[in-house]
């Protein structure tokens, strides 16, 4: 495919990358950014372009890798469009793009992804598309590019979203809050990088209640006090602490460790 990409950060990049490597061409890079631009471009052997009014007309597809807060202006910005607009945001809806073009879709990569990185990981897509047509193309498009496709409405894509947001963007927040903490008592943070890995890797062959421990899950009074008093000057991550201890010892003492959770829906 002949394709245009709008953006010039971390997902624009990857998935610059691997349609390049898949064999489709990407003609130009459009971006706010002229010198994350050029150098995207360069390094896909495209054409950077500084206005919209100088994309391409004859192009088999548009891909909008932006900020979910700029697609709109861009959508506004662009105006109708003869080619195929998809953007990669999990949580806006396919209907953005509906004035814009006649054949528009989503490909969401359900990946955390960094422009810097060399090998570039397993990359699930999400793929929707306004009519069968266009879903069928943007499957095939997304197979030449990812290892595993999924069909995903605009509810199911959010749903995943929201739940990639718990397992990357709030874990690695309390791994930030723990790199703090062993800073300050001194202690090293790459230490607990083994315990981390077993964490993940545990899950590919049991349940993450299967997996879970710890003092709160025994409900070990005099660890949980010691760990308290510990945290005494670090209000954040005390705060935090107090509140997963409540919610798994409310778990623990459901009886649903090995089957459903408790934490479901109000």
């Amino acid at each position: 495919m002949d394709i245009i990409l709008i953006g010039s950060g971390n997902v624009a990049t990857v998935l610059g990358r691997r349609s390049r490597d898949a064999g489709h061409r990407i003609l130009q890079v459009y971006g706010r950014n002229q010198v994350t631009v050029r150098s995207l471009a360069a390094n896909l052997d495209a054409v950077p372009v500084e206005k919209i009014s100088e994309l391409e007309k004859s192009v088999d597809l548009i891909l909008i890798a932006l900020r979910d807060e700029a697609v709109s202006s861009f959508i506004g910005d662009l105006g109708s469009s003869q080619a195929m607009l998809v953007h990669t945001a999990g949580a806006l809806s396919i209907d953005l793009l509906k004035s814009a073009s006649n054949a528009y879709g989503v490909l969401y990569p359900l990946q955390s992804l960094r422009k810097e990185i060399q090998t570039i990981p397993p990359i699930t897509l999400l793929v929707d598309g306004n009519q069968p047509q266009t879903r069928g193309i943007l499957r095939e498009f997304g197979a030449s590019i990812a290892e595993t496709v999924l069909d995903a409405s605009d509810e199911i894509r959010l749903n995943y979203h929201l739940a990639a947001t718990l397992v990357n963007n709030f874990t690695n927040y309390l791994y930030i809050l723990a790199a703090s903490f062993c800073k300050e008592e001194k202690i090293m943070f790459s230490a607990l990088q083994p315990l981390m890995e077993e964490t993940v890797n545990r899950l590919r062959t049991i349940s993450p209640s299967q997996s879970q421990t710890g003092p709160a899950w025994r409900n070990d009074l005099i660890t949980l006090e010691k760990h308290r008093q510990v945290l005494k000057d670090f209000p954040a991550i005390s705060k935090l602490y107090d509140l997963f201890t409540e919610e798994i010892q409310r778990f623990a003492s459901s009886g649903q460790g090995e089957g459903k959770t408790s934490l479901g829906k109000v």
